[in-house]
């Protein structure tokens, strides 16, 4: 490796560490104790709300030196692969779907997420990728979940819609990769780990699954949010790499 090499890579890894500082630092000011889900969610508010302003000053960036994000309402290409969230977005987005949704739009989700769950229970990632399935939140295709969508939704940004439409006709195909902006998904993901990292500190049982997984786990189990406010857990926290 050349010393060109080992200072990019020096720069990548203080950059990430900055970065899981930040969603570390942001849990650790709000969420102050877990007799309810108002600090948990007030800290979620305060690191999406630091997410947003950094893609907005990234979109206006790109713009201005003509790559900007194609991103709108109605384009759905990615709503159709594996989507992961952590326990902490499940929580969120379940709190969500009971306060906003009626019975009706609650079955119908449920449904949704049953079906393709059902398709990719117990496959391996590669697999997973090959299956082409709505995510159960997609609504004419637009997001219902829009305010409270998973990190990994909020920082899969894309310069070319057209690359996103060539993933979504070829599942499953390495040679497709859209046309994404590393630097926001970097920094994303490493805040996003920050702020687990600082609840598995502080003993709760932290995964990560796909939304569909998530969600029908959380219909189907009435004391899964209240046991994970109050059970402390300091095992190894289970992902889809697990």
């Amino acid at each position: 490796m050349s010393n060109k090499d080992k200072e990019e890579e020096k720069n990548n890894k203080e950059m990430n560490l900055s970065f899981y500082k930040d969603g570390y630092t942001i849990a650790s000011k709000e969420v102050t104790d877990f007799e309810t889900l108002t600090p948990l969610f007030k800290g979620m508010q305060s690191q999406y709300s630091a997410i947003s302003q950094l893609t907005q000053s990234f979109a206006l960036r790109s713009h201005q030196e003509g790559k900007p994000i194609k991103c709108e309402n109605g384009c759905s290409w990615c709503c159709y692969q594996p989507v992961y969230m952590t326990t902490q977005e499940a929580v969120l987005i379940f709190e969500f779907i009971h306060q906003v949704f009626d019975d009706k739009q609650r079955n119908k989700i449920l449904s949704n997420a049953q079906a393709k769950f059902k398709l990719t229970k117990g496959l391996e990632e590669e697999q997973k990728q090959k299956i082409k399935f709505a995510c159960p939140f997609l609504t004419e295709g637009s997001c219902s979940i829009y305010s409270v969508r998973p990190m990994a939704c909020r920082i899969y940004l894309s310069s070319d819609k057209e690359s996103c439409k060539r993933k979504f006709d070829s599942p499953g195909d390495e040679s497709v990769i859209p046309a994404l902006y590393d630097f926001v998904l970097k920094v994303g993901r490493y805040m996003n780990e920050g702020f687990v990292g600082y609840l598995k500190g502080k003993g709760r049982k932290m995964e990560e699954l796909t939304i569909e997984e998530f969600i029908v786990r959380l219909f189907t189990d009435d004391h899964f949010i209240n046991n994970w406010l109050v059970e402390d857990y300091f095992g190894e926290s289970e992902s889809k790499d697990a």
